[in-house]
Protein backbone atom coordinates (compact mmCIF):
# COMPACT_ATOMS: atom_id res chain seq x y z
CA UNK A 1 0.00 0.00 0.00
CA UNK A 2 1.05 3.62 -1.10
CA UNK A 3 1.23 6.36 1.31
CA UNK A 4 -1.04 8.05 -0.41
CA UNK A 5 -3.30 5.44 -0.17
CA UNK A 6 -2.79 5.24 3.69
CA UNK A 7 -3.42 9.00 4.37
CA UNK A 8 -6.74 8.66 2.12
CA UNK A 9 -7.75 5.02 4.12
CA UNK A 10 -6.98 7.72 7.41
CA UNK A 11 -9.13 10.29 5.74
CA UNK A 12 -12.41 8.79 5.01
CA UNK A 13 -12.03 6.85 8.22
CA UNK A 14 -11.67 10.10 9.73
CA UNK A 15 -14.95 11.55 7.49
CA UNK A 16 -16.48 8.34 8.70
CA UNK A 17 -15.92 9.41 12.75
CA UNK A 18 -17.10 12.87 12.27
CA UNK A 19 -20.47 11.87 10.64
CA UNK A 20 -20.84 9.46 13.45
CA UNK A 21 -20.28 12.19 16.22
CA UNK A 22 -22.67 14.32 14.26
CA UNK A 23 -25.31 11.42 14.08
CA UNK A 24 -24.93 11.24 17.62
CA UNK A 25 -25.03 14.47 18.02
CA UNK A 26 -28.48 15.06 16.61
CA UNK A 27 -30.07 11.71 18.38
CA UNK A 28 -28.86 13.47 21.51
CA UNK A 29 -30.23 16.61 21.20
CA UNK A 30 -33.36 14.95 20.01
CA UNK A 31 -33.62 13.10 23.03
CA UNK A 32 -32.74 16.04 25.64
CA UNK A 33 -35.89 18.33 23.84
CA UNK A 34 -38.12 15.13 24.34
CA UNK A 35 -37.32 15.31 27.82
CA UNK A 36 -37.43 18.82 27.92
CA UNK A 37 -40.93 18.17 26.74
CA UNK A 38 -41.67 15.63 29.07
CA UNK A 39 -40.38 17.66 32.06
CA UNK A 40 -42.49 20.74 30.42
CA UNK A 41 -46.03 18.85 30.23
CA UNK A 42 -45.18 17.60 33.72
CA UNK A 43 -45.38 21.56 35.13
CA UNK A 44 -41.38 22.40 34.67
CA UNK A 45 -40.74 25.76 33.12
CA UNK A 46 -38.49 26.18 30.02
CA UNK A 47 -36.88 28.84 32.53
CA UNK A 48 -36.17 26.26 34.76
CA UNK A 49 -34.65 23.44 32.32
CA UNK A 50 -32.75 26.53 30.98
CA UNK A 51 -31.24 26.88 34.08
CA UNK A 52 -30.04 23.07 33.37
CA UNK A 53 -29.03 23.41 29.78
CA UNK A 54 -26.77 24.77 27.57
CA UNK A 55 -30.15 26.75 26.11
CA UNK A 56 -32.04 29.51 26.66
CA UNK A 57 -35.76 29.18 27.81
CA UNK A 58 -36.49 30.90 24.02
CA UNK A 59 -34.77 27.94 22.52
CA UNK A 60 -36.17 25.65 24.60
CA UNK A 61 -39.93 26.34 24.20
CA UNK A 62 -39.85 26.96 20.46
CA UNK A 63 -38.59 23.12 20.10
CA UNK A 64 -41.17 21.75 23.00
CA UNK A 65 -43.76 23.30 21.06
CA UNK A 66 -42.57 21.75 18.04
CA UNK A 67 -43.37 18.29 19.74
CA UNK A 68 -46.47 19.95 20.47
CA UNK A 69 -46.57 20.88 23.89
CA UNK A 70 -49.31 23.44 24.51
CA UNK A 71 -48.26 27.09 25.83
CA UNK A 72 -49.63 27.05 29.24
CA UNK A 73 -52.45 29.28 29.76
CA UNK A 74 -52.41 32.65 30.91
CA UNK A 75 -53.39 34.09 33.90
CA UNK A 76 -56.07 37.10 34.79
CA UNK A 77 -54.83 40.24 33.41
CA UNK A 78 -54.18 42.52 36.13
CA UNK A 79 -56.83 45.62 36.15
CA UNK A 80 -55.64 48.68 34.58
CA UNK A 81 -55.37 51.59 37.22
CA UNK A 82 -57.03 55.04 35.92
Amino acid sequence: MSDGSREDAEFALAVTRYEEALKQEEDAKAALFAAAAAAVRAGSSPEDLAAKAPFSAAYIRRQVRELGVEPRPRGPRAAKKK
